[in-house]
């Protein structure tokens, strides 16, 4: 009994100290940070997925990696993603009516695309004829200028699809009939924009606010008391939440004197007439000058 008791003692001591030591060797799951704490691995998928330049973050506008074409309108640039247009995608304008400074807003994007690439601002069933000289006196290169008049709204939605996707044009603006366009046109012209590198801009009525699309920036226009000025709300914007009540001063975008512009558009005026009758008179009917 005596060595048995001495036996079981001498086991207890062997084991007594690789019992003291097992708690130090689970110490470490103790001191795990908590999950919200917790940041993958470099090998992580989830690094790959947090890094996919696609991927929205809100409250990071300023982290945008593509930049943007600039506006030309300080106020407006500081709150879009890559300050400024994006140069590779779709934009919508929402407006109460035509003519409110919606042009006037993309002029300086548009002048500084056509004098610096050697593709097509393309303009898609236009409800009016571009004026020339205007275009020209706020700097747009006009023999860049693609007039596009489809006869339905299938052939628009097509050419401009056509038109951002071949890559042949650097900016495109299209009015289509807003009670056959879908979300799945809009998916579809955003992709093309993004293939083509286009900067592609829809202008629809402001009753298109609450229809969903797949446009990356929405801006809705409003006109303002004070001449010259608009009132923008960004509606939608990539890595950022809507905004309100933003003033833009649409003034001093031309800088030719307005005898010089009369000049200009009484000689357009002219040629446009005389165009139209060299066309009646040999049969073909009237004709859209490109310019």
């Amino acid at each position: 009994m005596l060595e048995r008791e001495v036996l079981e003692r001498e086991v207890l001591e062997r084991e007594t100290p690789a019992k003291r030591e097992a708690p130090t060797k689970r110490e470490a799951p103790t001191k795990r940070e908590t999950p919200g704490q917790t940041q993958p691995a470099a090998d992580d998928p989830r690094t790959a997925l947090l890094k996919h330049p696609n991927l929205w973050r809100a409250g990071e506008l300023s982290r945008q990696r593509d930049p943007g074409l600039a506006t030309g309108y300080a106020t407006l640039d500081d709150h879009l993603p890559g300050a400024g247009w994006p140069a590779n995608g779709l934009v919508e304008l929402l407006l109460p009516c035509a003519g409110i400074g919606e042009l006037r807003l993309l002029l300086p994007a548009l002048a500084e695309l056509s004098r610096r690439q050697q593709r097509w601002v393309a303009w898609v069933n236009p409800p009016f004829i571009p004026y020339a000289p205007a275009l020209q006196a706020a700097g747009v290169d006009i023999n860049k200028i693609l007039l596009i008049h489809p006869r339905q709204h299938d052939e628009a939605l097509w050419a401009l699809e056509r038109a951002c996707r071949s890559g042949t044009c650097s900016a495109a603006l299209a009015w289509l009939d807003e009670s056959k366009l879908k979300l799945k046109d809009t998916q579809r012209l955003q992709v093309a924009a993004k293939q083509g590198g286009t900067l592609t801009c829809l202008l629809r009525p402001h009753s298109a606010r609450q229809q969903p699309s797949m446009a990356e920036l929405r801006l809705a226009l409003e006109a303002t008391n004070s001449l010259g000025r608009a009132r923008l709300d960004i509606v939608k914007r990539r890595g950022g939440w809507p905004l309100e009540d933003l003033e833009v001063s649409l003034c001093g975008r031309t800088p030719h004197p307005p005898g010089l512009v009369a000049q200009q558009m009484a000689a357009w005026q002219e040629a446009r007439h005389a165009q139209l009758s060299d066309s009646a008179a040999a049969g073909n009917g009237p004709t859209v000058p490109v310019h």
